[in-house]
């Protein structure tokens, strides 16, 4: 079961630790009826705390016309937890 409590900033690894500007990271999404979209783009900005990527392909195709984000600035749990519907962001290592 999934706990709801908020992580303190200090329970994660640095994220300068976990990416660099520039890296490639990938996050999958999945749908109200269960069907997983894969995102993939690069990271723009890091702080302590967020880290700001730029999402150019989905589902393998390059800025699609059905892609409905582009920027995104994820906060630390959502980076190393995923959320309801996101899993976690991971360097994309093709």
């Amino acid at each position: 079961m999934k706990s709801n409590k908020k992580r303190n900033v200090d329970d994660y690894p640095s994220l300068y630790d976990a990416f660099n500007l520039g890296d490639r990271v990938k996050r999958t999404y999945t749908d109200e009826k269960g069907n997983p979209l894969e995102y993939r783009g690069v990271v723009l900005a890091i702080d302590n705390e967020r880290m700001e990527i730029y999402w150019d392909t989905k589902d393998g195709k390059y800025r699609p016309g059905d892609m409905n984000i582009a920027f995104t600035t994820c906060p630390l749990n959502e980076i190393f937890n995923g959320d309801e519907h996101y899993t976690p962001i991971k360097k994309d290592e093709y």
